[in-house]
């Protein structure tokens, strides 16, 4: 790699010499243009790959389709999206077989300048031409995604898996992540512990939250609680006891609550650690159990804006 390197730079050099010579005709000029431009691409100067490859453009009289994509790349990458959107598609009219990288970039292209049913067209068309390409399925749950119609995308996603071309951790995650977000948690917390059973799916921490979560967003208390239970369990997280906390103090599960707040606090990283103190003082004060309660009440009460509560209850059981 480090000759091939070496040659590149030697060869970049010599026409630079050349092109800075006066007098050379006409159509050399342009061939070595076009080279260098080729390797300025390479190279990623992409604005002088541009400047350099449009003056080649403009003599060119029957320029090759690859060559055309590359000064659309040229001018896409140099941040004029509007200008390579004709370049790159006279590239792919005029080629036999065009490239699938020549249609992403188009997609991107058209997406950019929110052509967005024209873009739509063009993902569908490599859905057509590789229909088990995982990446362009990907893709076009991304395109519908963005635009926020997340029932295509899932059903994208869906699709792609049912034809048994998405099997990573991370696309089903996201899978039965968007059954939650359109209101089906139910749902995607029984596929993710449909898929946990069949081990398609590490069941780890992240996972179980996940899971937990979902359970959560369905109003399925005692399943959250048993799998965030489990969550915590495998790698003790702060933020996950204290939303165990939550669940058993609105349940008045006083004990229960306290333990899990207590552990919160212990372990850390918490995004308002005195609001969990004063939470796992409340909970183990309503438990009968005044030593923690005092010693947890008399932390929050060193807060401001959680002083007068706490010293409220701290005077209760005076």
């Amino acid at each position: 790699a480090s000759v091939m390197r070496d040659d590149q730079a030697r060869a970049r050099s010599a026409l630079e010499a050349a092109l800075a010579k006066e007098g050379l005709p006409d159509e050399l000029r342009s061939s070595m243009n076009l080279v260098y431009g080729t390797i300025l691409l390479g190279d990623e100067e992409f604005e002088l790959a541009r400047d350099v490859l449009a003056e080649w453009f403009a003599q060119a009289l029957l320029p090759e389709p690859s060559q055309i994509f590359s000064y659309g790349y040229a001018v896409y990458m140099s941040g004029d999206v509007a200008e390579s959107q004709p370049l790159v598609a006279r590239a792919i009219s005029e080629s036999l077989n065009p490239s699938e990288s020549w249609y992403q970039l188009f997609y991107r292209i058209l997406f950019e300048q929110k052509k967005y049913s024209a873009a739509e067209e063009v993902l569908k068309g490599m859905l057509t031409r590789a229909p088990t390409d995982e990446g362009n399925w990907r893709l076009l749950a991304s395109h519908y995604l963005q635009l926020e119609e997340s029932m295509d995308g899932l059903a994208a996603l869906m699709v792609a898996y049912s034809n048994e071309l998405l099997e990573s951790d991370s696309d089903l995650k996201q899978i039965v992540a968007l059954w939650g977000y359109i209101d089906a948690p139910d749902k995607g917390a029984r596929l993710l512990e449909e898929w946990l059973t069949a081990e398609k799916i590490e069941r780890d921490a992240d996972t179980l939250k996940q899971l937990g979560n979902l359970w959560l967003m369905a109003r399925e208390r005692e399943n959250a609680m048993s799998v965030l239970q489990q969550a915590a369990e495998l790698a003790p997280d702060g933020r996950t006891y204290e939303l165990l906390g939550g669940i058993h103090f609105e349940e008045e599960e006083w004990s229960e609550a306290h333990t899990a707040y207590a552990n919160a606090v212990r372990i850390g990283d918490l995004e308002d650690p005195m609001r969990v103190s004063l939470l796992a003082g409340i909970s183990a004060y309503r438990a009968g159990n005044l030593d923690d309660a005092k010693v947890a009440l008399e932390v929050a009460a060193e807060a401001d804006e959680y002083r007068e509560q706490a010293e409220s209850v701290l005077r209760q059981m005076r």
